[in-house]
């Protein structure tokens, strides 16, 4: 038994791959070929996929990029993830339920190739495996899989750009930096067109090596500069678009202000009127920012339908930032807390209500912070750099939303959690082996 389950494990990259690939293939399906039909949960995309998919549909049927024929260009969704989903558009939409599990299950393998690989260069074989092994018995890896969502996208492309910042910064030999500054330019920019909150992930990771190149090897600098030129030239013409449609200067994406002020109502002691029973979090917000109208006449998949709204929602945040700093301090505090323990925040929300997904959420996430610490303990610099890939990640979320369900915003962070997770586990067993040795 102990030798079957030995040839499971991954020894190489490309085992790695496979292993992540077909699990997630296999329970993508357990969820919507058996799950969903008994539970009647996950029947169909449902309305909370945020109309990616929606997007792609029109896209492809030659409609431009909305969410519904003839209806208004939409301005707060970045465009990389409908780009993605074009090839699963062009199937009939009854199998896109399907066929989307597909290329998720393709990128997961990428994801779990990457976990292993990263983990296996900064540590070692038997912490690759085990880190592996924690990203893979996380559920909702699965469940955001089956969906028309960025989390796996956005994690995968997270993976690749923060790998390839740190071999430019660490390659001493054989450094060649016009290829490192192409990959760093193409995964940059395609994490930044995933996600508005990547702009600045990806502008101060290059500038870091900017200034590390100034002082250690200039010869770097010209990976910045080409990387930096790459990506303004690749995003410029997705800016130039939202100039053009909405006569506003829109880098990614929009929705900013609404996010803000989603977040805000959410907890009690932020607004004045936080979110009350019965209404959505989206009416509270309009409510708080002094915006006639409800969720359904104002917004279209959670964003504004009129870009004067997004604008008046800006101006609001702005505006809330600067006169209530500490309000706003409370606000990143207790959002760092949901952002992995959801369970633990009861008492400070509006609407006081725990599901058991957030236990199990926050469970999991315990587990996993607990052991990820005992690695930054036992291998601290290692541990701060994976640490600090986790903060950069997050930080940008924070001042926003974060109650969406499924480890949705958390996912691109858990590969550095279970790297530092197995590297905790594999310590602390060596801790407690050594220490029993020496009691006998």
């Amino acid at each position: 038994m102990t030798d079957s389950f030995k040839k499971i494990i991954p020894q190489n990259d490309k085992q790695a791959f496979w292993l992540s690939f077909f699990l997630c293939l296999f329970f993508s399906s357990i969820i919507i070929f058996v799950v969903a039909p008994v539970t009647g949960l996950s029947k169909n995309f449902g309305s909370g996929n945020d109309g990616y998919i929606q997007i792609a549909r029109n896209f492809v049927a030659g409609n431009g990029y909305v969410f519904e024929k003839g209806g208004p260009p939409v301005f707060h969704r970045p465009p990389m993830y409908p780009l993605f989903l074009v090839p699963v558009a062009l199937f009939p939409e009854y199998l896109q339920r399907y066929i989307i599990i597909i290329p998720q299950s393709i990128l997961v393998g990428f994801i779990g190739m990457m976990i292993f690989k990263i983990a296996r260069q900064l540590y070692n074989q038997n912490i690759a495996s085990i880190a592996l092994l924690l990203f893979l018995i996380n559920p909702w890896v699965y469940w955001n899989a089956k969906n028309p969502m960025t989390a796996i996208l956005q994690t995968f492309l997270y993976l690749i750009f923060t790998y390839c910042v740190g071999k430019n910064l660490f390659a001493v030999n054989g450094f060649k930096p016009y290829r490192y500054g192409l990959f760093l330019g193409l995964s940059g920019a395609a994490l930044i067109l995933s996600h508005a909150a990547m702009l600045p992930v990806a502008i101060l990771l290059i500038g870091v090596i900017f200034f590390v190149s100034v002082f250690k090897c200039p010869k770097k600098i010209y990976t910045a500069v080409i990387s930096i030129v790459l990506i303004v030239i690749l995003v410029a013409p997705w800016t130039y678009r939202n100039w053009i449609v909405f006569q506003k200067f829109i880098p990614v994406a929009g929705g900013g202000g609404l996010a803000f002020f989603n977040g805000n109502v959410h907890w009690q002691g932020v607004e004045e009127g936080p979110q009350k029973k019965g209404e959505s979090y989206i009416d509270a917000s309009a409510r708080v920012i002094g915006i006639d109208g409800n969720e359904a006449t104002l917004t279209h998949w959670k964003g504004f339908k009129n870009i004067e709204h997004e604008q008046i929602a800006n101006q609001q945040m702005t505006e809330f930032i600067k006169n209530n700093p500490g309000l706003f301090a409370k606000k990143i505090t207790l959002n760092a807390i949901e952002y992995y323990f959801p369970a633990f925040t009861k008492n400070f929300l509006a609407i006081k209500s725990v599901t058991i997904e957030s236990w199990a959420l926050s469970l999991f996430h315990l587990f996993l912070w607990i052991t990820a610490l005992a690695g930054v303990f036992f291998y601290r610099k290692k541990g701060l750099l994976l640490i600090l890939c986790i903060i950069l990640y997050d930080i940008w979320y924070f001042p926003f939303a974060t109650f969406i369900g499924h480890s949705l915003y958390t996912l691109g962070t858990i590969p550095f959690l279970s790297i530092l997770a197995a590297a905790g586990i594999i310590s602390l067993f060596r801790l407690f082996s050594s220490i029993s040795a020496r009691s006998r």
